[in-house]
């Protein structure tokens, strides 16, 4: 999972992968610069689905 941030740091999209951000910043009209995309859990690679932790429901 990944996640676009807008330039003051708040994040606008959420997505599988980084065509799906790009996709959102495009719609949106966001200028390429002012915005980041960057992996949503720390230490995971930016193309893998974390799974569910155990006790946790959605």
């Amino acid at each position: 999972m990944l996640g676009l941030y807008d330039q003051d740091g708040v994040l606008r999209c959420s997505g599988l992968d980084q065509a799906e951000c790009l996709a959102y910043a495009e719609l949106f009209a966001l200028a390429e610069g002012a915005f980041s995309i960057e992996p949503l859990f720390a230490g995971a690679d930016p193309g893998s689905t974390p799974r569910p932790q155990a006790g946790c429901s959605n």
